[in-house]
């Protein structure tokens, strides 16, 4: 045998070989697909349903960027009129502070209109002198130090502030409207922030307004859960959406006012469920139900439409 194995073996040796690399490559074959012949099909006929595709023309190339852009131009224009902050600044807690303190301090506009102090002047320099300061230090300690502790000074000054305005203007304020409904907020963490410092600005926007156009009472303030939409990939939400319900009671005249200003087309505010009605005695006053949203718009976040329907 050993002398057949010597004679034979330079060709055994290349037979050997081959019926091992042949074993070898039919294992292979086997373990990634269990019908060999089917995946060839399949691949058979994906060769044929992409030799069947057209690539795109320079001019249809040109035409889809160009609409890109003009797509991209509408969204960023329509995301600054519905966004909150409406381009006051980049920085969300810098334009939330600056919407709060404007609305309880200055009273609605900046640069402070004198007539809102019933002509005082040096009510009006007090107020600028005032949310000057307060925006600089508030907006620093929100950016730099414990989120709880700094949303809850910033809380303080626009509660106390709106207070004093409402007992002075003998509005009402109802046992569930008790500091506006910010009450409720029991602590902060750095990724609520945001939410909560535009739930304080449209409140103190809304009763800005409430209590220079004396309505009768604010009869409550709730801060409802946020709205949760599919409209994000990654960190970054595309749209958030937080919404607030105000229950007011005043003349017509008064609550027309109020929705004069959410419903501002230089500063649209969305509006949710909103109804009116005369209360029981014949006093003339309506009570009013306004549910508005904090919106906050984020251009560039990604949806991960890109991903959809391909392979």
């Amino acid at each position: 045998m050993d002398e057949l194995w010597q004679r034979y073996r330079t060709f055994w040796i290349p037979v050997l070989y081959g019926v091992g690399a042949f074993l070898a490559g039919l294992i292979v074959v086997h373990i990634f697909s269990d019908d060999p012949d089917a995946g060839r099909s399949q691949n058979e006929a994906r060769v044929i349903g992409i030799s069947k595709r057209v690539a795109p023309s320079a001019a249809q190339i040109k035409g889809a960027k160009e609409n890109v852009a003009t797509l991209t131009g509408r969204m960023e224009a329509w995301a600054k009129r519905v966004d909150q902050r409406h381009g006051e600044s980049a920085d969300p807690m810098e334009a939330y502070v600056m919407q709060a303190l404007r609305g309880a301090v200055l009273r609605g506009t900046a640069p402070v209109d004198e007539a809102r102090f019933d002509g005082d002047k040096s009510a009006a320099a007090q107020a600028t002198a005032s949310y000057d300061q307060l925006l600089r230090d508030r907006t620093q300690m929100l950016r730099t130090q414990d989120p709880n502790v700094a949303f809850s000074r910033i809380k303080a000054d626009v509660v106390q502030t709106l207070s004093v305005r409402a007992n002075r203007a003998d509005v009402d304020v109802g046992t569930n409207a008790e500091e506006f409904g910010l009450g409720s907020i029991a602590s902060v963490d750095r990724a609520d922030l945001p939410r909560r410092l535009a739930n304080l600005a449209i409140i103190a926007t809304v009763l800005d307004v409430a209590i220079r156009e004396n309505v009768r009472s604010i009869d409550s303030v709730t801060i409802l859960p946020p709205l949760v939409r599919v409209l994000a990939q990654g960190p970054e939400t595309f749209l958030s959406e937080w919404p607030v319900k105000i229950d007011l009671t005043g003349t017509p005249e008064a609550l027309m006012a109020v929705l004069n200003v959410l419903t501002d087309p230089e500063r649209p505010t969305p509006l949710g469920t909103c109804s009116w009605k005369q209360t029981q005695k014949k006093d003339g006053l309506v009570k009013a139900e306004f549910t508005v949203y904090s919106i906050r718009v984020m251009p560039n976040a990604p949806l991960g439409l890109e991903s959809e329907g391909g392979e």
